[in-house]
């Protein structure tokens, strides 16, 4: 989309869509347990359930996906509201780290601190010490925030597997260093057409080193190649403000969620884009996920709360994993590898892994809680001292309003 209309400026734009709203609680919960899914149910061939969790499953990786596209809208989405305010850079980068680093430095302190130590004195922590030192050489690149390049560079994921999914993270921090100068330099249709250019070429670039021959990871963990679903995620927040685009959008929303999953699961059928790091998922895939993504997430954010989907949205088996889904993240592999260690055998074969499953994401809510409670809280309390700065009294008092009264969305 094109937000910039003759007339159109950044003061036009509504500040009011990043206030909180539950219903977006619940896309961060869909796209944790999606995560889960595809990290931590392993399951064997079997009958037709077996299959149906299979093939769920291994389309887990789209949870991904779906966190980039939102990210990208939040971020832009909080940049916009305070772009051109005292303190924009210096408030949006104290609180991301507030938000993002203690969890994130405390895990690789652990990992690359700790527990050394305490496999010297804990025997069952033994069989993970050699490990650990092998993944400990390259711990660098995860102190800066580069490890995605890394994996990258080498070719192939690390045998060491426990820290593998923090690749995205490094994406989004990368993501989080530069986009606040771009979105404060830009003008709307700047910001638009550059948008759109990093689109273009994560898909070209993905498209040109499929052709090569070049590793799958190197695709599917660099910045360059997945900077579509941010981008795609920025233009929907740049829409979901403007007073030209948000009526459009909110007509047309459902028709494109509907035809764009028919479109990939059709195409599913006879090229695969729901497996990861496929031909067709590394080219066409991300750009048709991000595009869906994209779409439901400003569903989500455009609902009033008596909807009955913003209502299911809201649902508390969905917000609270939202809620700890970064904790979540961070901490979910390691503790899956922990319970595969234990004895199971008290279970039948064919459903060990869906027990394993249930009893690694209890596990993790709970641990996520308890850092939520006494780590991640205590410091966004900090946030107090940083507020946001408020951009609101730059658009037209009753703009969004007025939109949000006739659409179409708002009367369903």
């Amino acid at each position: 989309m094109n937000v910039d209309q003759p007339g159109i400026a950044w003061r036009d734009f509504q500040a009011t869509p990043s206030d909180h709203r539950p219903a977006l609680d619940g896309v961060r919960g869909i796209a944790i347990l999606t995560v889960f899914l595809f990290d931590c149910l392993k399951m064997p061939s079997g009958g037709a359930m077996h299959f149906l969790l299979r093939k769920i499953s291994t389309a887990g990786w789209t949870g991904v996906d779906l966190f980039f596209v939102l990210s990208g809208f939040l971020i832009t989405g909080i940049l916009i509201d305070s772009r051109r305010q005292p303190g924009y850079l210096s408030s949006f980068f104290i609180r991301r780290s507030l938000r993002i680093f203690p969890l994130y430095f405390l895990s690789l302190w652990v990992a690359f601190g700790i527990l050394p130590q305490l496999c010297e004195f804990w025997p069952q922590a033994r069989p993970v010490a050699a490990p650990m030192a092998e993944l400990g050489v390259h711990q660098l690149w995860f102190w800066t925030y580069t490890q995605n390049w890394l994996f990258a560079f080498q070719g192939h994921w690390p045998t060491v597997n426990y820290l593998n999914h923090f690749w995205s993270l490094a994406v989004e921090e990368q993501f989080y260093l530069i986009w606040p100068f771009v979105v404060g330099w830009l003008s709307p249709r700047r910001l638009a057409w550059t948008c759109w250019g990093c689109v273009a070429i994560a898909l070209g670039l993905r498209i040109g080193m499929w052709s090569l021959g070049m590793p799958s990871v190197a695709l599917y963990v660099t910045t360059l190649t997945r900077m579509d679903s941010l981008c795609l995620g920025a233009l929907f927040a740049m829409g979901m403000r403007s007073p030209v685009w948000y009526p459009r959008l909110t007509r047309w929303v459902v028709p494109a969620i509907l035809a764009l999953a028919l479109l990939i699961v059709g195409v599913d059928q006879v090229w695969p884009l729901l497996q990861t790091e496929t031909c067709g998922a590394q080219t066409i895939g991300h750009l048709l996920l991000g595009g869906l993504f994209g779409s439901f997430v400003f569903l989500a954010a455009s609902l009033r709360p008596q909807q009955w989907t913003a209502r299911l949205l809201s649902q508390r088996w969905l917000t609270l994993p939202g809620q700890f889904s970064y904790a979540m993240y961070v901490i979910h592999r390691p503790i899956y590898k922990l319970l595969l260690m234990w004895d199971w055998s008290f279970f039948p074969e064919a459903w060990r892994p869906l027990v394993i499953f249930v009893a690694t994401l209890f596990a993790t809510l709970a641990a996520a809680g308890l850092t939520w409670k006494f780590i991640e809280k205590q410091f966004l309390l900090l946030k107090t001292y940083f507020p946001r700065p408020d951009a609101r009294h730059l658009a037209p008092p009753s703009s969004m309003e007025a939109v949000l009264a006739d659409s179409n969305l708002a009367k369903s």
